[in-house]
């Protein structure tokens, strides 16, 4: 597959591609140019043929409101479209739209196969800000209702996530990017459980059902 990837800048700068590779194939990355690349992976048994994903390919997603301080979009890489061709694999790429914000709220996990309330999936998130000396912070609470776990994170920072409900949030004055990954242990559709304390908030953000729906 030739010439993947049209940004220059950075992760702002136009739209994502990539290339998927069948589980157990082996896979040469050539760059003609400075790049930057980001590998996801998810266990999967099965064979599915190698394929390009390319801008006009991205499944976009828009929510919520400067209001609720909950603007984002989504791209998703591997989404909906992609559905039949790549086991249990998401990837897309999630911004705050405007400067500061939430994202991953009202707080949701996906840590246990319980259908049809929830599914087990793995998540890992890279992050990038802008300007690239912003930073953030990464909750993890893994009971409702009980103190959890916050974290800095900076220009670079990866979370791995596989229990918990896990918003974060970007300072004011900065926008915030990830990247992330989800692998499904037994289907690939994404079936979030909301925290209960929370989860009245669905609606009161503009779109963020037509964001859940999309995570197929």
């Amino acid at each position: 597959f030739a010439g993947i990837g049209q940004r220059r800048a950075n992760v702002w700068d136009g739209e994502p591609e990539g290339v998927y590779v069948p589980s157990g194939a082996p896979a040469t990355i050539t760059c003609t140019a400075k790049a930057e690349v980001f590998i996801a992976g998810a266990q999967f048994g099965e064979y599915r043929p190698a394929f390009a994903a390319r801008a006009a390919d991205i499944d976009p997603v828009q929510y919520g409101s400067d209001d609720t301080k909950t603007h984002r979009k989504i791209k998703h890489i591997l989404g909906q479209q992609q559905a039949d061709k790549v086991g249990r694999l998401l990837v897309s790429e999630l911004f705050t739209v405007g400067q500061g914000g939430w994202s991953g709220f009202p707080s949701h996990k996906h840590d246990t196969d319980r259908l049809p309330d929830e599914t087990r999936h793995d998540e890992t998130y890279n992050f990038r800000f802008k300007p690239n000396y912003g930073s953030g912070v990464q909750m993890l609470q893994r009971e409702d209702n009980k103190p959890g776990d916050a974290y800095h994170i900076m220009d670079g920072s990866t979370i791995c996530l596989d229990k918990g409900y896990h918003p974060c949030c970007v300072l004011p004055g900065y926008e915030m990017y990830y990247f992330t990954i989800l692998g499904g242990l037994s289907q690939r559709s994404l079936k979030q459980y909301f925290q209960p304390t929370h989860a009245a908030q669905l609606h009161t953000i503009p779109g963020i059902m037509d964001m859940v729906a999309k995570f197929k």
